[in-house]
């Protein structure tokens, strides 16, 4: 009896190191397999493009004397846009900024990264020490500035700001001739409308620089799924726009001032969908998906092409872009040592030694009891 003892205590010993071993396994790969959120993201205030949200989580204070500061890196990366400093709150980053000058910011930059600075005033250059970055590809973020900023080329306008504009000039042509007193006016106003459903169909037409885009970066997924939202909101715009034409059409055939303008109302109604959108789901809100979104919301769908998906260190290399090769603040190693896959391993090879450490316990008992 005296010799199974200290077998028996070997292998409890075992036993409580695999527990925990296990157990802390699981913590850590629960805790690294919880996906920050970090993005930035442009969008309107006082004028087109001319706002920067950063929204962080899980983001570690700095060290004193330290700050986090944000940059926005021009294509070729000869200009650099300092957005502040960003500030953390319970490993949470939420900050805004707004262009003094009014610039669209999708027009000029293509990478956003955070460094860690000297604490005080924000830098007028970098340090270069990189804590997080995103690019979004050349090749992506110039059909975005075709649907946002210009197209065709040397234009000052891009695709949907024509395609806003067209559609509320036709809704204004069908204001005039529902406030029209006489048939020929009312007719005169309405066919004007309609001329102008050609533009709207023709830019329409050119929404497709969304799937242009999302075909450069087929792994994006930010790109390619406000890249569908936006052929949603095309296929809405189409089927609109034709339903005003065909009322209008009807219109145009009354021989009443009053009949004509009843046809009136529906294609009114019919264009001011295809531009603001309308909340078909009663969800109260109208986002870019079939049957609800319009011009309005393909805009907003087309900037979230050009999202920051924030990744920790320095610029990944592109294609076609500027590797700017800066320093990173953190270790690719450290990170796989943190991940689910390493626990894993870990875990099995924690299991194996507790089995060889059992085949030895069993080997010494045989031996002992030999003797």
């Amino acid at each position: 009896m005296s010799i199974n003892r200290p077998a028996t205590k070997v292998a409890v010993f075992l036993a409580l190191v695999m527990s925990l071993i296990f157990t802390t396994s699981i913590v850590i790969a629960q805790e690294s397999s919880s996906v920050p959120t970090r993005t930035a993201v442009i969008s309107d205030t006082n004028l087109p493009g001319d706002t920067l949200t950063i929204t962080m989580d899980q983001v570690a204070l700095q060290e004193t004397g330290k700050q986090l500061e944000g940059w926005l890196i021009s294509d070729d990366g000869s200009t650099l846009l300092n957005v502040g400093i960003l500030s953390i709150e319970s490993g949470n980053v939420s900050h805004i900024y707004v262009s003094k000058s009014g610039e669209n910011l999708i027009s000029g930059y293509n990478k956003f990264v955070i460094t860690v600075e000297p604490s005080g005033v924000p830098d007028a250059e970098s340090s270069g020490i990189y804590a997080y970055s995103h690019r979004v590809p050349l090749d992506v973020i110039t059909h975005v500035r075709h649907l946002l900023v210009e197209w065709p080329s040397d234009s000052e306008t891009g695709v949907i700001a024509d395609l806003q504009s067209s559609l509320s000039t036709a809704i204004k042509h069908i204001n005039k001739a529902m406030d029209s007193s006489t048939l020929d006016d009312v007719t005169t106003n309405a066919n004007s409308a309609k001329d102008e459903i050609s533009s709207i169909l023709t830019n329409s037409a050119n929404l497709e620089h969304a799937a242009f885009a999302a075909a450069e970066a087929p792994s994006d997924t930010t790109v390619a799924e406000n890249a569908s939202n936006v052929a949603a909101t095309q296929a809405n715009i189409n089927t609109w726009a034709a339903a005003a034409s065909d009322q209008i059409d009807v219109a145009t055939s009354k021989t009443t001032v009053q009949s004509a303008k009843i046809q009136l109302t529906s294609a009114l109604g019919y264009l001011e969908s295809a531009l603001s959108g309308v909340d078909a789901n009663a969800d109260g809100t109208i986002a870019a998906i079939a049957n609800e979104g319009g011009a309005n919301q393909a805009y907003t769908a087309a900037q979230a092409m050009a999202t920051y998906s924030l990744s920790e260190g320095e610029l990944s290399a592109a294609g076609g872009g500027l590797g700017l090769g800066l320093p990173s603040t953190g270790d690719v190693y450290i990170s796989y040592l943190l991940s689910s896959h390493s626990m894993s391993l870990g875990l099995i090879l924690a299991s194996l030694m507790v089995i060889g450490g059992g085949v030895l316990v069993m080997r010494t008992r045989r031996v002992v009891s030999t003797e």
